[in-house]
């Protein structure tokens, strides 16, 4: 019997469809991806059938006494508990079966019972602890310490109110809340955002395990193919159903796309091959004539298919070449507030390799970039770039990007391409009709990380240093920069939790963890060491500096210090003001009765906006806290 059943699906926002006719259904056990473009209706989907919004037409049947679990972007918590008691309160049912159990055995305890009285508290002792062992009741707090260590909570944060937490931290105690409990199906929502490898990792062999089913929305491909063994595709309004993992779904959707385009080119050289006759029939085949062409006009004309543009190369111009060796890095360390991100690395980088930076979350990736961009300066150690090496930065925020002119204008100034090729290679970054027209001012989060990538790649630029620039963009637009890195003739160092897409562009890994650099030639020769030495990363993290080189990293950090809080201060400062910018442009536009009016439009705009409010209440924090250290600093020295 399905646990979901949905038949003829339509969801209106006004007049505009979200969805029409969507028909499917979802099996006990199964788990399927649910992906599409972004906007193009998937949080909505997962709203309507967990009963948040209403639908316009059709029919949902779920079967009975099924339990929901849904990862929506916005967790709830109360503020009064802590991490851990956040998840410990949902077993009250079992907690209540324990204390039901500890009474039946106070009873028993009390002395003078009747042999009857006794034998009966003895069976309803065994069925109530047959009951607490089947619902897990032994395993409560190992379920519960082993999903806050896969999710990348340490011990010392358990206690933590949840009033405190990051937005991040937010969102994966929310997953841990929803893992934990005795739900039927999840419905999860970008579930590996703000996971780094390992806790996405943990993530997929736990729901691998899983017995309940799932429906997923995720743009991590990899997950996708480790996870499900369906995909919906949500695609102009209507769902389409694959069989098997993410590359399946590929392979499937390819083959049906080659299909249609056959089919369409032969139903147009057959219409071609009428109208010819008819066009050049004498007199003699006048009545043939007409009655194809009466044939022509009833014909049922295929639709020319979608995503021929697909097949268009992306070509960039060759840049100047560099020297063999793009990047030298010697005995290079950093610390912060006395913490080692690493210590002693060594590595080199030539000329054309594309290397995949990975490691934990906090493990120093976005400042080794910028240490090797000279945006700041390291403890130790020798960074050399190689003879005529041009780098270009992609930031995880590129809150820097031009505001003016439009995709079309920018474009055309930075590359010197005319009017055809622009619009062409603004097309196969999804920029198409009237969008390349739009004032950057007006286009949405994931539309200027697309805007700068492609300039950063039109630019003369040879050593490409990008962090996280998949980051908010979907699948079809990940795949768009896939392509273009795989045909960028340069150098490329990437920091990306996107193994998919790692793998599709990398020569090489570099591993940046517990303070240390290793290189591995593959992904999987990444995840073989893992599985084989599980204990090595351990025994690395043990190697600490020796005593008299913690002594002398440490008088150079006090040194340094207040210098480099004053500089971060003031870096937070200016990305404080250029969001306050933005948010008031936003607000102005969104109080736009035009605006307002275009409901596809208010929703990018007003997604942006909460983007950045929550990103400069982020910077606020921050900013507070450096005031903070940078006065308890001063304190110090004036004692000292």
């Amino acid at each position: 019997m399905s646990l979901l059943q949905v038949h003829d699906l339509d969801k209106f926002y006004g007049a505009v469809p979200i969805i029409r006719g969507a028909t499917f259904s979802i099996q006990p056990g199964e788990k399927w991806g649910l992906i599409g473009r972004n906007g193009c209706g998937k949080t909505t989907l997962f709203k309507v059938l967990t009963g948040i919004e209403e639908y316009d037409q059709g029919a949902i049947h779920w079967a009975q006494n099924t339990r929901i679990g849904y990862l929506a972007q916005d967790p709830q918590f109360n503020s009064e508990n802590s991490v851990y008691q956040e998840l410990r309160n949902l077993f009250g049912e079992l907690d209540a079966l324990q204390r039901d159990l500890l009474g039946l055995q106070e009873r028993m305890n009390i002395s003078g019972l009747e042999p009857d009285e006794l034998d009966l508290l003895v069976e309803q002792f065994h069925q109530l602890s047959e009951r607490f062992e089947v619902a897990g009741g032994y395993q409560i707090e190992g379920r519960i310490q082993g999903v806050l260590r896969g999710l990348g909570f340490p011990k010392e944060r358990w206690q933590d109110s949840t009033a405190v937490l990051s937005g991040g931290e937010r969102t994966r105690l929310a997953l841990a809340r929803i893992l934990l409990a005795a739900n039927d199906i999840l419905f999860l929502d970008e579930p590996t955002n703000y996971l780094d490898l390992a806790a996405i990792e943990w993530l997929e062999d736990y729901l691998k395990d899983y017995k309940g089913a799932a429906l997923i929305i995720s743009h991590d491909r990899f997950f996708l193919d480790r996870v499900v063994n369906g995909i919906f595709e949500l695609e102009f309004c209507n769902i389409t159903r694959y069989r098997g993992n993410y590359s399946e779904y590929r392979s499937q959707r390819n083959a049906v796309h080659q299909s249609a385009v056959k089919a369409y080119q032969e139903q147009q050289r057959e219409i071609n091959r009428l109208a010819k006759f008819v066009r050049e029939a004498d007199s003699t085949a006048k009545r043939k004539a007409h009655s194809i062409e009466k044939r022509l006009e009833k014909m049922e004309r295929i639709s020319r298919p979608v995503h021929d543009e697909e097949n268009i190369k992306i070509e960039f111009s060759r840049h100047q070449p560099s020297s063999r060796q793009v990047l030298e890095v010697k005995g290079l360390s950093k610390r912060f507030a006395f913490k080692t991100l690493f210590h002693d690395i060594h590595f080199k980088i030539e000329s054309g390799e594309k290397i995949g930076l990975i490691g934990p979350n906090g493990a120093g990736k976005t400042t080794l970039l910028k240490l090797i961009l000279g945006l700041e300066s390291s403890d130790d150690g020798v960074i050399n770039l190689g003879y005529e090496v041009k780098t270009g930065y992609f930031s995880q925020l590129d809150a820097t990007i031009d505001l003016k002119g439009t995709p079309f204008s920018q474009v055309q100034e930075i590359s010197g391409l005319d009017n055809t090729e622009t619009r062409t290679l603004l097309g196969r970054f999804r920029f198409r009709g009237d969008d390349v027209f739009k004032s950057v001012t007006d286009l949405s989060g994931g539309e200027r990380r697309r805007l700068g990538l492609l300039k950063l790649m039109l630019s003369k630029t040879n050593f490409l240093i990008l962090d996280e620039p998949t980051n908010h963009l979907d699948l079809e637009s990940i795949e768009v920069v896939e392509e273009a890195l795989r045909n960028f003739n340069g150098t490329v160092l990437v920091v990306s939790h996107d193994r998919y897409f790692l793998n599709q562009i990398g020569s090489r890994y570099l591993l940046l963890e517990n303070s240390q650099l290793l290189s591995f030639p593959s992904y999987q020769h990444y995840l073989n060491w893992r599985q084989q030495l599980p204990g090595a990363l351990q025994e690395q993290a043990a190697k600490q500096p020796s005593e008299s080189q913690m002594q002398r990293l440490q008088s150079k950090e006090k040194q340094r210090e207040i210098k480099r809080k004053q500089r971060s201060m003031s870096e937070m400062e200016t990305e404080i003001h250029q969001f306050e910018i933005r948010k008031k442009e936003l607000t102005e536009v969104l109080n736009d009765p035009v605006v307002h009016a275009d409901y596809k439009r208010s929703i990018e705009l007003s997604q942006e906006l909460a983007e950045i409010e929550a990103q400069l209440v982020n910077r606020y924090e921050t900013w507070e806290q450096l005031q903070a250290e940078l006065d308890l600093m001063h304190e110090k020295n004036s004692i000292g």
